[in-house]
């Protein structure tokens, strides 16, 4: 027979409002009348009516989290990982897929409006946040990963993809390299502006002009885009000693590319990519990275997020700007230039 509220609240020792408070977050309950509350339920295997919960609370327990690519490993691991965090704490997450596609992120979010998510997490496609503008009119919660939205504010938990940027090509510079290649994105966001800025700034820190024959756009967001943009650099200029790319993904395919031209790397040219995806580690040769500290990243996505549904006068408070410094991750694929590359 399954345990009802009534077998938790008497394992527990203490009466069945407590127990309903303890579950619904309605009124403070001390830290050890609460431990003894959850022991109790986990003990008895109770399993709380959340339906009934969320009625009460007019909450839904329910997060969203609009992502523009979950095969892109590191989206994918953070989703995962945002995943676990919000389900230890009650929430349950639906997760949106836009490819990278207006048309379905706008309708990612009217999907989460009409199951009356209680928050959503966003790494929107849209540069102007028309409909994260009409959602927060709402009073719905949003936390947006990694991007900055012009004239809106919101809670943010960023990458400081301007110092990350930086801190790769001055590594470059410092191994010897000045003619250094640039792969941007194919179309621009806030935190590939920064990375550019980031590119830009490490150059002129070191006397060394910027050259816009020394940046590319790739195509798309895949590794095909990575073996044409590194061919189309090297024709624009063919003294580069080295190629950073944006992402990791077209880092990689830069040097497919590298290889198809009958070169090597690091021994001719050397190559850095953004965001550390586990292929790296076992890429060949393995490729130097920023590291993306998704679990970071998602940690403090959560807490912020938590904290903000939990207490309601905290959604009155002003809205968080988290920014974390990633790591460059030095690996096999960066060296000392030679003397000379291309003929």
């Amino acid at each position: 027979m399954a345990a009802t509220v009534k077998d938790v609240a008497k394992l527990a020792g203490v009466s069945i409002a407590t127990v309903s408070h303890v579950i619904n977050k309605t009124r403070y309950v001390s830290d050890e009348t609460t431990t003894r509350v959850n022991d109790a339920i986990e003990e008895l295997k109770y399993y709380p009516n959340m339906l009934v919960s969320g009625l009460l609370n007019k909450k839904t327990y329910t997060i969203g989290l609009v992502i523009p690519s979950i095969s892109n490993e590191t989206f994918g691991l953070l989703a995962e990982t945002i995943q676990k965090m919000l389900f230890s704490s009650g929430y349950n997450l639906i997760i949106c897929n836009t490819s990278y596609d207006l048309e379905i992120e706008e309708e990612a979010f009217n999907t989460l409006l009409r199951k009356k998510a209680d928050a959503i997490i966003a790494i929107p496609s849209n540069r102007e946040g028309k409909k994260l503008k009409e959602i927060k009119e709402m009073g719905i919660p949003i936390v947006l990963v990694d991007r900055v939205i012009p004239d809106f504010s919101a809670d943010t938990v960023r990458v400081d993809n301007f110092q990350g940027t930086h801190e790769a090509i001055n590594y470059l510079i410092g191994l010897g390299h000045t003619a250094i290649g640039y792969i941007d994105r194919k179309v621009d966001q806030s935190h590939s502006l920064e990375q550019k800025l980031g590119y830009k700034k490490a150059l002129e820190d070191h006397g060394i002009p910027f050259d816009a024959a020394n940046m590319v756009r790739a195509d798309d967001y895949d590794y095909e885009s990575g073996v044409s943009a590194v061919k189309k650099l090297l024709q624009n200029n063919p003294k580069l000693t080295a190629i950073f790319a944006y992402y990791d993904i077209t880092a990689l395919g830069a040097m497919r590319g590298i290889l198809e031209l009958g070169y090597r790397v690091p021994e001719d040219f050397s190559v850095i990519g953004y965001d550390g995806m586990p292929f790296t580690k076992v890429s060949w040769p393995r490729l130097t990275t920023v590291f993306f500290p998704e679990y970071r990243i998602a940690k403090a996505t959560c807490e912020l997020l938590i904290k903000r549904l939990d207490r309601d006068d905290s959604r009155n408070e002003k809205e968080k700007d988290i920014v974390i410094v990633p790591k460059l991750i030095v690996q096999e694929s960066t060296a000392a230039p030679r003397s000379s590359k291309l003929p």
